[in-house]
């Protein structure tokens, strides 16, 4: 019996030249200098996972060209070198132009990703390292955690690695309660940890107006709970 594919698969797995791809003069994505190192180390670490997408009809590139410059990097690419051109496995979609603009914007469109669940990322924060994931210390400060401790953690573990450097079993088994200790604390810490509450406004005009009517700089992200209590009426 032929099982064909699901309907709603419309692209396919395919391996062409780099020759062969046109990056999009029109997209209009762009990363910060510290957003690419990041990108760059996960690639170097976990290789290109999921699919740069390209239209064969154009030829154009219709998501992935921050992967893409970074490969082209580590390879070494130039256009005007033939010795350079390299292998890559693409995503090929057959989509007229209109079609292949408006896939472009979907692909960097941030509305369209969904948005963190606070409490799974919370959780999830002891059993990795939230510099892998792309995590900065100001995500962990937002969401409550107090990425100080997991940077005492890791220097903590660092000493225990160089104070019991030995092959000597017992010190093995003891950096590894010591790290078992660290991970605990952390995630209990993290647990106890429901010091923020997040106001959303529809508008930044909306936002602005509230930051100013009680006294605070229009711009700023964060605002202290307990000095902002003492500003309003209490309501029983």
């Amino acid at each position: 019996m032929t099982v064909e594919l699901n309907k709603y698969f419309t692209s396919k797995t395919v391996e062409i030249w780099r020759s062969d791809i046109k990056t999009a003069y029109y997209n209009p994505r762009k990363i910060s200098d510290e957003a690419r190192r990041k990108l760059k180390q996960n690639i170097k670490k976990n290789g290109i996972i999921g699919g740069l997408v390209w239209n064969e009809r154009t030829g154009i590139l219709v998501s992935g060209h921050q992967r893409l410059a970074i490969l082209d990097e580590l390879n070494k690419y130039d256009s005007l070198d033939k010795n350079t051109d390299y292998l890559l496995k693409i995503e090929a979609l057959n989509v007229d132009e209109k079609t292949e603009k408006e896939l472009n914007v979907w692909f960097n469109n941030t509305q369209v990703q969904g948005e963190w669940d606070y409490d799974k990322l919370m959780s999830l924060i002891p059993d990795i390292d939230y510099k892998n994931a792309g995590l900065t210390n100001a995500d962990l400060q937002f969401i409550g955690i107090d990425f100080t401790l997991q940077t005492d953690a890791e220097k903590d573990i660092e000493q225990d690695f160089n104070t019991l450097l030995a092959p000597v079993e017992s010190k093995k088994q003891a950096v590894k309660e010591a790290k078992k200790q660290i991970n605990q604390d952390a995630e209990a810490k993290v647990k106890n940890m429901e010091s923020y509450v997040i106001v959303n406004f529809d508008t930044c005009r909306a936002k602005e107006t509230f930051m100013r009517r009680f006294g605070f700089d229009a711009q700023e992200k964060f605002i202290k709970g307990e000095l902002f209590s003492d500003m309003i009426e209490r309501i029983e």
